[in-house]
């Protein structure tokens, strides 16, 4: 079958929230005003945005609220395998492009999605966002073996070229476009009036989901050493990270003004811009929507120097380390220039049409 030099272009995400989600439908916006038919599919109860020229397939059944426990997996796996997959194999037409991204780690509906999109002469591309796993061992090996079932794979760091190179495998790296609204000074101000900071005060924020292996507790650690007018902010949902580093700020004294939930785009886009300074100490990582966000908006950012981080990061220090965390922020902090907030767009979708084998 011969293929149309401008097949249809069908990402697909299926959470509807979050990094992952604010990426694809920036990807669409910038694909469809190249002139490509974008579909995103993508989750039922999806953040409510607006992407001209993308049009939005709320297929997937993708629950934000987390609390089901056991059952909400399966419940997501059942319905995925029953009715997302059917849905895509009939909607996604021959000779389309069908993009696969992340799909949360969930290595086993990853490979399946690949698989069920190879039928049909569809050109697959995946975009794992993550190439490893926080799963444990054998949601890993699934996600090995899902980077060799598409016909291309496209990464959001040279770190996680180098990780693909070193399993055999070549992916293309394009710049990490997020949806990004601006922030006005009210939103701004609301923020700085919930973190007790006046202009006297340096607020330095963690913002995303708190896991083990973001390391918020590190940063916790760094805070014991701060001067007084400097406040810990932290904004995301907890992901098993918070309970812990609660208790650490309680037995150190550590004032930290938390807001722990899941935060739409554009609050969250707030508090990042209202923050002198973003921290992501985690432990590993392949790349990071939220020092994209931050360099978009021009806040500084420190991280821990593993995977990507280091490429977008105004500055690093050692991963695991609060004495050097603190070197870091005493640094950023001092330093007035703000970050260049340009990520390539424009490079961003010469590479991901380079992936889909059409000509820009």
């Amino acid at each position: 079958m011969t293929r149309s030099a401008r097949p249809e272009i069908h990402l697909f995400e299926p959470s509807g929230y979050a990094g992952v989600f604010q990426h694809a439908c920036r990807l669409g916006q910038l694909l469809g005003e190249s002139g490509r038919h974008v579909v995103l599919h993508t989750g039922h109860e999806h953040e409510k945005v607006r992407i001209d020229g993308v049009d939005l397939c709320p297929c997937s059944w993708w629950p934000r609220d987390r609390r089901g426990g056991a059952r909400r997996p399966s419940a997501i796996a059942r319905r995925f395998v029953c009715r997302t997959l059917p849905h895509l194999h009939a909607a996604v037409p021959p000779g389309a492009v069908l993009h696969v991204q992340g799909i949360a780690a969930a290595g086993a509906l990853t490979l399946l999605a690949l698989s069920v999109g190879r039928f049909r002469d569809r050109l697959v591309v995946y975009s794992p966002h993550d190439t490893f796993s926080r799963r444990g061992r054998v949601d890993g090996a699934l996600l090995r073996l899902a980077l060799r079932v598409p016909h291309e794979v496209i990464v959001y760091s040279h770190a996680d070229v180098e990780v693909l190179r070193r399993r055999g495998l070549e992916g293309h790296c394009s710049p990490l476009v997020q949806l990004v609204p601006a922030a006005s000074d009210d939103e701004r101000l609301a923020w700085r009036n919930e973190w007790r900071a006046g202009t006297d005060v340096s607020v330095v924020l963690f913002a995303g989901c708190i896991r083990p292996e973001k390391r918020l507790d590190v940063l916790v650690e760094s805070a014991r050493q701060w001067p007084a007018n400097r406040r810990l902010a932290v904004v995301g949902e907890d992901r098993g990270g918070w309970a812990h580093c609660a208790e650490l700020a309680h037995a150190h004294g550590v004032d930290v003004v938390a807001r722990v939930g899941f935060l739409e785009l554009g609050e969250f886009a707030a508090a990042i811009s209202a923050a002198d300074l973003v921290v992501l100490p985690y432990d590993k990582a392949s790349q990071s929507g939220v020092l994209a966000v931050a360099r978009q908006l021009r806040t500084p950012t420190v991280a821990a120097n593993v995977g990507g981080l280091r490429e977008l990061a105004s500055r690093t220090f050692r991963a695991g380390d609060p004495h050097d965390l603190n070197r870091a922020i005493d640094a950023q902090l001092a330093c007035a220039v703000a970050p260049d907030p340009s990520l390539d767009e424009d490079l961003a979708v010469t590479m991901h049409l380079l992936a889909y084998r059409q000509p820009a």
